[in-house]
């Protein structure tokens, strides 16, 4: 069984998720997608994440602590036979992360500019 391909580790305003490419196949692969924590030190099963038929998982919930590394890894499952898991680079949301501009309104009330600024979603 092939592995995935092309994995990738996305993060924007915290919302954090593993992509992979994997080829089309007449019958449906599934994924079972593990997370490693440095602190940890071993990798864990991503509860949402085991016998996916998608092609991504989202990590939003999974990294707790923001300075700290991570490696994710992903593998196929078709039928009865599996294939290798497929680990990416370290993964540290401080610095791998990005955080989007704020959305910013203004307003204006008789002689009076508001403006309103609200968090990135």
């Amino acid at each position: 069984v092939d592995a995935p391909t092309q994995i990738v580790v996305t993060s924007e305003n915290f919302k954090t998720a593993l992509h992979w490419e994997y080829p089309p196949m007449s019958e449906t692969p599934y994924f079972i997608v593990e997370i490693k924590p440095y602190n940890l030190g071993k990798y864990k099963n991503i509860s949402a994440c085991v016998n996916i038929s998608a092609h991504f998982c989202d990590l939003s919930g999974e990294i707790q602590d923001l300075f700290s590394s991570h490696w994710l890894r992903v593998k196929a499952i078709v039928g009865s036979q599996q294939s290798e898991y497929v680990e990416t680079n370290e993964f540290i949301l401080q610095k791998h992360g990005k955080i989007g501009p704020p959305k910013v309104y203004l307003s204006r009330h008789n002689d009076k500019i508001m403006v309103d600024i609200y968090h990135p979603s």
